[in-house]
Order: C-alpha cells, then structure tokens, then sequence
C-alpha cells in the first residue's frame, strides 16, 4: 500500500507566505524539486476535485450549526422560559405555600401542610384570602381599585377565585352481616349534577366580605364528608413580564381519610409578536428551511441520476430521510399557529375584557361572572397544553440537528469517534437492557410487595420504580425505609445487583466500544494527514471569503495558488492534449498574468501532490477495508454451510434408530 511517506522524496524548499492566523511567517515545505515536481493534469483535478469535496462537507456542517443557531433564537423568542419560570414562581410561591407544619397566628396553615379536613377551612381564611384579596399595601394605605388583588406584587389577579367542588353520593356499602351495620353508608359517584359546584369570589370584595362568603357556603356544607376533590383556580396576568398563569391547587380526599394537596401553576405568553425581533428570527428560520429542502431534494435528484431508475419507495425514503427535520419544523410552526390563533379568538378577547372591567362583576359572583372566568381559563389551559407541546416539539427539533450536525462529522477520522462509539455500543446494547429491566422490574416489585404498606417510596409500582431510580444515582434516602424489617437486606442487594455489577458491564461496553473505535481511527496511516489536510482546507476557505469580498483578481493566497481557482482553470483546460502535464513551467503558463514565484509554484504543486497521494492511500484503505469484510462474510457463510450439513448428517443418522424404536414403542 502507499504511503504518505512518498512526499518526502526530494529536496526540501522553504517559502514564506503571509498566514490568515496572524499574519505570521509560515513555512512551506515543497517536497520534490523543480526539475522532479510534475504530475497528470488529470491527477491534479482529481486532487482538487477531493479537496471541494471535503470543503463541501464542511459547508455542510456550517450550514446546519447556522440552522441550528437560529432555530434556537427562534425557540427561546416563542417560549421565553425565564419569563415564564420568574412569572409561575412568583405566583406558586405565594399561593402554594409550605413550610413548618406548626401553626400560629403569625404562621398559619401551609397548602401543603393540609392534611384533615378541618385544615381546608382554615387555609381558605387564614391563608389564601390575606395573600389574594389585598386592597391595602404593605404600610397599610388603601390602594385604587386597579391595583386590587395582585398577588406577589405584579400578578393581577383576574375576575375572581373560582373553587370548583367535586362529592360522591351516598350509596350502601357492598359489606354485609356485621360489617354492615358498623359501616353502612358509603360513597361514589352516580353522575348526578348535584355531584359537582362551582364557587366564586369576585375580586370586587375585600378580604371581610370574603370571608363572609366563605362562612355562609361552610354552613351549607360545600365540603364535607362527601367530597372528593376540591380544585381552586386562580389567573393572574403580568404586564411587566406580558404573561398569564393559571395556578391550581387541588386538594385530593382519599378514601383512607387523608388529603394530598397538589398545585400546578401554567405560565403562558399573552403577546405572541411583543418585539419586531420576532418577526426577523422567524423569517431567518422559513429562509434556511427553503434552503436546507432545496439542498435535499437536489441532492435526491442527483442520486436518482446516479442511480439510474431507482424505485420511487427508494426515491420517497431518501428525500424524507433528508427533510426529517425540515418536517418536524413544520410541525412545531403548526403549533404556534394555533397558539396564536387562540390568543386573538374573539369569544376569548371579550370573556378578558369583562374581567379586566371590574364595575362589571356582580359582589355575589353570578352565573355569567362565573362561565366568562371559566371560559378564559379553559382556554389558557389549552394554550398551555399546546405550549407544552411546541417545547416537546422544539426539543425534538433540536435533538434532530444536534444529531445532524454529528452525522456530518464523519468524513472527519476524529471528529467522528462520539458517534461511532455510541453506534458500536448501542448494539451491544440490547442484550444488557434486557437483563437490566428483568433484574429492574424484580427488585421493584420485590419492594412493593415488603414496604408498600408502609412506605410512601414503595406504595405502588410507579414510586417503587422511581425509588429504584433514585437508589441508582444515589438520590434515595435510605432513613425512609431503615427501621422496617429486611430494608437493610434489599437495600445492600440491589446497590450491589445493580449499582455496582451492572452499572460496570454498561461502562466496560462504552469503554470497549470507544477503545476499538479510537484505536481504529489512529492505527490508519492517513487519519491524522486528513485531519491535517482538513484543517488547510477551511483556512484556505476563509482566504476565498475574504479574497472574494475584497480582491477577487487575486491569483495566490497562502502562498500557494488558490485551489478553488486553479481547479476551475485545469477543468477547462483538461481535455487539451497539450497539457498533458503539470509541470512548473506549465503552471506559470496557465496564469499568464500573474507572476508566480517560484517558492509559490512549488508550494502549490506541494499541495496538490499531497492531496492527490492522500486521496489514493485512502481508497486503497477503504478498497482493503471491503476486502476484509467480505472475506470475514464468506468464512462466516461457509462456517455456517459446514455447521448446517453436519446438523442435516446428524439427522439422516438418527431416522433409522428411530424408525427401529417405533415397533417397540407400539408393542
């Protein structure tokens, strides 16, 4: 095979040329002489032709990490997560309160710490009307009507708190006999309209007239025994930050007599253009969209050129293979779109403006008050949902050009280690998963069955899994489970079963899998000189950007001549028989214009001449590459010939036996 230690034949001579890095002096070794330096027209163009080639692929990958930046500034402009999150904590903060469960009168009831159902009661007066009906600041001076009900300053709070009441009917219990008549009346839902109510406290009363409200619907009973779940729904809107959120805290009556509270707060955007820059991400995207399908169905027109008469399943495989991600871009802006379109409805811009008018509102919060509330935020809900999906979607997005921009790293023989280390490892993979989740599943359902009555982590297979999780990274705390009987045991077992055993089999198949790679792309005798070369060619691409931009007669750039130049020069010039060769002469004859120094004519045929035994010695490693793998198919086949006729053999010899033993059998 040949090797690049060809280009050290002859005699070295130095130049100097002015480098893009600095401007520093570099050096060019030319590694033949004048009278020795020559080659085929053909073997130069060649030459060139494999350096456009790499240059393409690099443009390539600066094309998708242009694409990839500017969807990000799209992404982020669309779905302002910091907004959101400052927006969604001020509001959560202040309404789903925890903390010590000891209560005071300087410290009431905490949402979280409500465990009875006296303690509901006591939340709505102690806690949630002094945080939402504030119509005094903090020195206690009366604030103007506008400024009513903002909750953690900035958060107007909209319309009114609406507290929507679920109960179970009474029903006689499926006990019989004794147990009966010690528990005969028990409770669930018959899908009667007294099941459900809804309530509400127009943000017109104050904190006294609120409480009144609340005393009046507690002696008719609005929670009792009977209730199931009580979810109360609060919507604010910021005009520092342009946002709504919609807070709910629902509190969760359980069958064994205790309450779960949850609270879930849905930041949502309320300006879906707010700033001019929005318009300019966007339209920065759809042009890069355009380019990146034309490039793919060009590139598919080109290989069913290629190819002759391809099918069209292959043709259609291909180009959706392309635009994968061009597709996925269509469906987050589908997305947004109905986002938007949400946020102008018409039905939805009235119910906000009766909201925002609060002469409107009736003190006793009527029917009508009540639907306008509900109205908004159903379909806040909605933009909320659509928001979580358009972040799934972006994230998808994301991951599909951060993977695109990997793939395009393999023409690169270091670059391309991360993604051919985890191809190699992912196909060891598959066993390995299958053992971990077997011993996984085992070891939760284990859990379940020795701590679920007694332990929150293990009381159903869901928290066992993620306690298994958490034991895994080290998250779990053990004290939760360390005074119930075998906790010791299975604990140590699994740490050991599956932290530490199997954790090291996954790292030990990463590791083989990036040493075999690694020693791959450094055992090659050209990987590093590609690298190497790689590196000269996106220098000299910047030379081009700048030469085009402000000297575009320039002939030399880098000391040497411009590849991109010369290239087209030697196309035009290649099927002429009187340039068969080139020779230092001739190269001075194809640029009549220009004076080449000699230092630059050698370092350009320098450059030419490595490209084009680099180019070689890289087909003869991938031509013996091919070789290899289908001498190892055809020993496999023929292993598997052999192993399969000594397989039938043994049959043909077991037939008589058998037939011999059937009379037997039948005596």
């Amino acid at each position: 095979m040949e090797t690049l230690s060809a280009l050290t034949a002859g005699t070295d001579v130095v130049a100097s040329c002015d480098d893009l890095e600095g401007g520093k002096e570099v050096t060019i070794a030319a590694t033949c002489t004048i009278e020795s330096t020559e080659m085929s027209v053909k073997d130069a163009y060649d030459s060139l032709v494999h350096d456009r080639k790499i240059l393409h692929s690099v443009t390539r990958i600066i094309f998708s990490a242009i694409y990839f930046v500017f969807f990000t500034a799209m992404l982020f402009a669309h779905i302002p997560t910091a907004r959101m999150y400052e927006q969604a904590y001020a509001v959560s903060s202040s309404l789903a309160t925890a903390g010590d469960e000891t209560v005071t009168p300087s410290s009431p009831i905490k949402f979280f710490n409500i465990g009875q159902l006296g303690d509901v009661f006591d939340w709505f007066s102690n806690t949630l009307v002094p945080a939402v009906f504030v119509t005094q600041d903090q020195n206690g001076v009366d604030l103007p009507t506008e400024e009513w009900a903002r909750v953690a300053l900035f958060n107007k709070a909209l319309g009114g708190v609406l507290i929507e009441v679920s109960r179970k009917s009474p029903v006689d219990c499926e006990a019989d006999g004794s147990l009966y008549k010690l528990y005969p009346t028990c409770y669930d839902y018959q899908d009667l309209d007294s099941e459900y109510g809804a309530y509400l406290l127009p943000f017109t009363l104050n904190a006294s007239d609120a409480l009144k409200n609340l005393a009046d619907w507690k002696t008719e009973k609005w929670i009792d025994v009977s209730t199931s779940e009580v979810m109360v729904s609060i919507l604010t809107y910021n005009g520092e930050l342009e946002g709504y959120v919609v807070a709910e805290l629902v509190l969760e009556f359980h069958a064994g007599g205790f309450i779960t509270p949850k609270s879930l707060t849905r930041p949502t955007i309320s300006i879906p253009y707010g700033e001019t820059s929005i318009y300019v991400k966007d339209a920065l995207v759809a042009f890069w969209w355009v380019l990146a399908v034309l490039w793919s169905t060009a590139k598919v027109f080109w290989w069913r050129k290629k190819e002759e008469s391809p099918s069209p399943y292959n043709v259609l495989k291909r180009l959706s293979g392309l635009v994968v991600v061009e597709g996925v871009v269509c469906a987050f802006y589908a997305v947004w779109i109905s986002i938007v379109e949400l946020l102008d409805d018409v039905d939805f811009q009235d119910s906000l403006w009766s909201l925002a008018d609060p002469e409107g509102e009736d003190v006793e919060g009527t029917s009508d008050d009540i639907k306008a509330l509900d109205t908004v935020i159903d379909v806040l809900k909605e933009i909320a949902y659509l928001t979580a999906a358009l972040r799934v979607i972006g994230a998808v997005v994301i991951a599909l050009m951060g993977l695109q921009i990997l793939s395009r790293f393999r023409f690169h023989p270091q670059l391309n280690i991360l993604t051919r280390t985890v191809a190699s490892a992912l196909r060891q993979f598959g066993a390995f998963f299958v053992v971990f989740i077997v011993i996984f599943l085992t070891f939760t359902i284990i859990g379940t069955m020795i701590f679920g009555d007694r332990a929150k982590e293990f009381s159903s297979l869901p928290n066992a899994m993620a306690a298994c999780i958490n034991m895994l990274f080290g998250e779990f705390d053990f004290d939760s489970i360390k005074h119930l009987q075998f906790s010791v045991a299975f604990y140590w077992i699994y740490m050991v079963v599956v932290s530490l055993v199997l954790m090291n089999m996954m790292l030990a198949i990463v590791l083989d899998a990036y040493e075999e790679v690694s020693s791959e792309s450094y055992k090659q005798s050209a990987n590093l000189a590609v690298a190497d070369r790689i590196r000269t060619i996106c220098w000299d691409l910047l030379c081009e950007l700048q030469i085009s931009a402000c000297s575009r007669n320039a002939v030399v750039s880098r000391g040497k001549v411009r590849p991109l130049l010369l290239e087209r020069v030697l196309k035009a010039r290649l099927n002429e028989a009187a340039l068969a060769m080139l020779t230092p002469q001739s190269l001075r004859n194809l640029f009549p214009d220009a004076t080449l120094a000699e230092d630059e004519v050698l370092a350009t045929l320098h450059h030419i001449e490595q490209g084009a035994i680099l180019s070689r010695v890289l087909a003869a490693e991938d031509a013996e590459e091919n070789t290899e793998q289908k001498e190892s198919r055809r020993s496999l086949f023929k292993r598997h010939s052999k192993i399969g006729e000594a397989v039938r053999g043994a049959d043909v010899l077991e037939v008589p036996a058998k037939a011999t033993d059937e009379p037997t059998l039948m005596a």
